[in-house]
């Protein structure tokens, strides 16, 4: 095992690097000051990433892909995580039900609200993501792999349509702008 191998602390799903505070609790000044071994970083996520094979479980996937956002900011630049380009890391929810690994931007969405992930299961391949909630905190990740034009929010475009009769209620329609009065004041 070589020190490049080693991180003082890291994250469990981290499997590729052997975290050292667990073995050598009360060698923390030898490891972190003359070896200056620090904790684990997003190169040791984007490294981990890309050992992924197809026996890599959904969850792992999952787990990893929530990771590697964590260490992500809103900032960071695509080119920090350009070598993931083209793995098949994304865990992707066909049409059908099957979760597949993919990364082709072009044949998955983000299903970021309730009301359209319902509608759209079982019609386009949607990122396999447990809740929308989850969805929503990956904005680091997203703006990273410039796939925001895959948020299916932005991607669909809603219209309202009245059906049936339209009744107007003038009383109440100029309650309401007397009171919006002292909203924009």
């Amino acid at each position: 095992m070589h020190l490049s191998d080693c991180v003082w602390k890291g994250p469990q799903e981290l499997n590729i690097v052997h975290k050292l505070s667990s073995e050598y609790p009360r060698y923390s000044a030898f490891f972190r000051t003359s070896l200056k071994l620090g904790n684990a970083t997003l190169d040791h996520i984007i490294k981990e990433l890309q050992t992924v094979t197809s026996d890599t479980s959904f969850d792992t996937l999952r787990q990893l892909l929530l990771l590697l956002n964590g260490y992500l900011t809103l900032e960071t630049l695509p080119s920090r995580i350009s070598e993931l380009e083209g793995k098949k890391i994304i865990p992707v929810t066909t049409p059908s039900g099957e979760v597949r690994m993919d990364y082709d931007k072009n044949i998955w969405y983000l299903a970021d609200k309730t009301s359209l992930w319902e509608r759209f299961k079982g019609k386009i391949p949607l990122i396999a993501f447990d809740d929308v909630r989850t969805v929503r905190t990956l904005k680091p990740l997203i703006n990273a792999m410039k796939v925001s034009s895959h948020i299916l929010s932005e991607a669909v475009n809603q219209t309202l349509e009245i059906v049936g009769l339209k009744i107007k209620d003038e009383e109440r329609t100029t309650d309401l702008r007397e009171r919006a009065q002292y909203f924009v004041q």
